[in-house]
Formats: C-alpha cells, structure tokens, sequence
C-alpha cells in the first residue's frame, strides 16, 4: 500500500476494545510466555505497551522509534531507526509490541536490532496483522486489510483528512488544536 486511497475501508478501535484486546491477547500470552521488558514500537506501540505492562506488572519498558510511513498509506522507500531507549536485554525475556504489523518490515527491523543484544527470548505481539505482512508476530489479535484508527491517532487521522465517521473518535477530534 503505497498509495492512499479515499475508497479504503476504515476500522476505529476505541478505549474499550483496545482494552478488550489488549487484555486477551495478554491471556494469550502468559499461558507460554513471561516476559521481562517489554520493548514498544514508537509511535504506534507506545500505548499498547504501557497498557499491556500495567496489565502484567512488567515495570521494565525501553522503546525504539522507526519512520516508516510518510503519512496514511505513504511509506519510504525502508524503514530506520530514529532513536532507541531500552534497558540491558542480554539473557531475559523480551516482548517487542506494536499497534498494528502492516508489511512486516518494521517489526522485522526492531527484531533483528534488538537480537544483537543476546536477550534469552524473543517475542513479537501486535493488536492487528496486514494479511501481506511478511512477518507473523507470535501474538496479534485479528487480521485486518483495513486502515485502522486508534483513539491514540485522532489528531494525526484528523489532519491526514480521515472522515471521522465514528461519534468517539468525532468527539475526541474536536479537542485537536492543528
């Protein structure tokens, strides 16, 4: 998707499903799998993940911020790391978290990154999978082809001209001040 499209289908998560699903996929996880840090994907993950550790008790959370989309549905040509903040990860369990895995590439990149600092595990958890994303994250949600917006995002959709169609998401909108 490097082109936007007016036409694209348009899915609004608000608070309470990103709860909703935050806190299953968390069931989800810890039946396997107990992580140490928790590793967000800035921007889209940041949320997420303060949510996903509060609901886990997981008190470590380092980030790593990549670029990737020009604005809705315009990518660069690759994504690249802008800045990383994260704690010692050699030897512990580390989960990476992101809102939404779209071509796999940004994931794959902060994977790879944070592989070089030996943690003992590695995994991958996002509320939402393109169904082109080359890269499977161990933990999502759903599968989606739609352009989703998360209350987090209402400003940012407002500004890139996404018809807030939702009575939540119009509301949130009005307190935007670009």
């Amino acid at each position: 998707m490097n082109e936007p499209d007016s036409r694209r289908k348009i899915r609004y998560i608000t608070w309470r499903e990103v709860h909703e699903i935050i806190g299953s996929l968390a069931n989800r996880l810890i039946r396997d799998y107990i992580p140490e840090i928790i590793i967000a994907i800035a921007k889209g993950g940041l949320i997420p993940a303060r949510i996903l550790s509060d609901i886990l008790g997981v008190d470590e959370i380092g980030f790593i911020e990549v670029k990737f989309y020009k604005s809705i549905g315009v990518r660069s040509e690759k994504p690249f790391i802008k800045y990383i903040s994260i704690p010692y990860l050699k030897d512990r369990n580390v989960l990476v978290v992101d809102d939404v895995v779209d071509s796999g590439r940004t994931i794959q990149l902060v994977v790879d990154s944070l592989a070089v600092h030996a943690p003992k595990q590695l995994r991958t958890f996002a509320l939402y999978l393109k169904p082109w994303s080359t890269y499977i994250p161990d933990y999502y949600f759903g599968i989606t082809d739609e352009w989703i917006v998360y209350p987090w995002e209402t400003c940012e959709a407002k500004k890139e001209k996404v018809e807030l169609n939702n009575q939540e998401f119009r509301e949130l909108g009005m307190y935007c001040v670009s």
